[in-house]
């Protein structure tokens, strides 16, 4: 390695050190056992030399020197490709991973989608992800696959890897919840495949109650993508299903809401990604998506109206506050066909459905003042109509 490189790797390490960033550590151990993963490294490393706080990742094109690091590494990789006594070498999946993760970091998920097609045939090659034997590979493939997924509202290409966390103890902090999903068996059949993707979205949320106070919690990317992965996978692999043209069709309003809390799943796994510190540009897209949703004309909320009330609640939650106005509209309209007469009546029961109180801490309070002003602005004129018919009849 020349003195530029030796001067970009001391630069890497004590940035990681001083600094978290997800999978940064994680990523640094792999690069050094590939040239090709390790020159795409240099190549960051020159780009995140000059971004200042709060700045987009540019691409390496940008940067002379990041595109020599790049060559250098794009030429390995081809090279390798090409050679069948190579093409099965972890290293050289690695080095592809490597391109994928600069992929999700300037939210190109087109070019990611083509890297992930390519780098799914070397590993159907091998047998499947789980004949990769570095587990931080593994996790990191999985990641950015299911975060890519959502980012295109799609399937995922690869399964759930084994190591992921899946025996969670949801105590007895979901007893309510786990009644009404059974109760659909019978009152909505239409929403019956749903239900295992909320509870393991509810099983996500048991865990981190349980263990979010513990020290590094917050800062442990590989257990963040072995707790995330099979609720994401299993959000993410519904089939999709077409909406009914004819409202009054049995299954228009249980179609409507099956999408509305897919979305709000994923807008709920986004909210915790990012308090893990990662980046959730499929965020934007499913507030964006979910709120279209919530607008289609002639939808009765009202069928499942406990967890409407939390998809609603969570979408208004993650929402910019100029722009809670029709998740407002939305959650008081069922709160008035419920009876509730107070926000916290409301909060009350979204907390019973899928809930982790830290992602929300700063953010329920502002969202039970708009909804209790809406409250009040539909029941003053409703006392003054009362108020006035009095004295008519006296």
């Amino acid at each position: 390695m020349d003195a530029e490189g030796r001067d970009l790797a001391s630069y890497l390490f004590a940035e990681a050190r001083s600094s978290y960033h997800p999978f940064r550590f994680p990523w640094l151990s792999i690069a050094l056992t590939d040239a090709a993963a390790w020159y795409l490294t240099l190549a960051n490393a020159v780009l995140f030399r000059k971004m200042k706080p709060g700045d987009a990742k540019p691409e390496f094109s940008t940067d002379d020197k990041a595109l020599k690091w790049h060559r250098l590494s794009v030429q390995s990789v081809s090279r390798r490709l090409a050679d069948p006594m190579e093409r099965d070498q972890e290293g050289l999946i690695a080095a592809i991973v490597g391109f994928i993760c600069h992929d999700a970091s300037v939210g190109n998920f087109t070019r990611q989608e083509i890297h992930l097609q390519g780098l799914r045939r070397l590993i159907d090659d091998i047998g499947g992800i789980d004949e990769i034997t570095n587990p931080i590979l593994r996790f990191m493939i999985s990641w950015h696959d299911l975060s890519g997924a959502s980012s295109r509202n799609s399937v995922p290409l690869f399964g759930v890897p084994k190591g992921s966390i899946t025996d969670i103890d949801t105590r007895s902090d979901a007893v309510y919840f786990k009644l009404l999903l059974d109760s659909w068996e019978k009152h909505c059949p239409y929403l019956g495949d749903i239900r295992s993707a909320l509870k393991a979205t509810a099983a996500v949320a048991s865990y981190v109650n349980q263990h979010c106070q513990a020290p590094k919690f917050w800062t442990d990317d590989i257990m963040a993508a072995r707790l995330l992965a099979p609720a994401l996978h299993e959000i993410l692999s519904l089939e999709g299903r077409p909406l009914p043209s004819n409202p009054s069709h049995p299954d228009y309003s249980g179609t409507a809401a099956r999408e509305a809390f897919r979305r709000s799943s994923l807008i709920f796994l986004a909210a915790l990604k990012a308090k893990f510190g990662a980046s959730t540009f499929e965020l934007s897209r499913h507030l964006n998506d979910f709120q279209q949703i919530s607008q289609i004309p002639h939808v009765e909320w009202t069928i499942v109206p406990e967890l409407n009330l939390w998809a609603h609640t969570i979408a208004a939650l993650e929402q910019e506050s100029d722009q809670q106005g029709w998740h407002v509209s939305a959650i008081v309209g069922i709160m008035e066909s419920a009876g509730f007469t107070s926000s916290q009546q409301a909060l009350d029961v979204a907390r019973g459905m899928i809930w982790i109180e830290v992602l929300f801490t700063d953010k329920v309070e502002p969202l039970c003042h708009e909804i209790d002003a809406l409250l009040a602005s539909r029941t003053v004129p409703h006392l003054s109509t009362l108020s006035t018919d009095r004295r008519a009849a006296v």
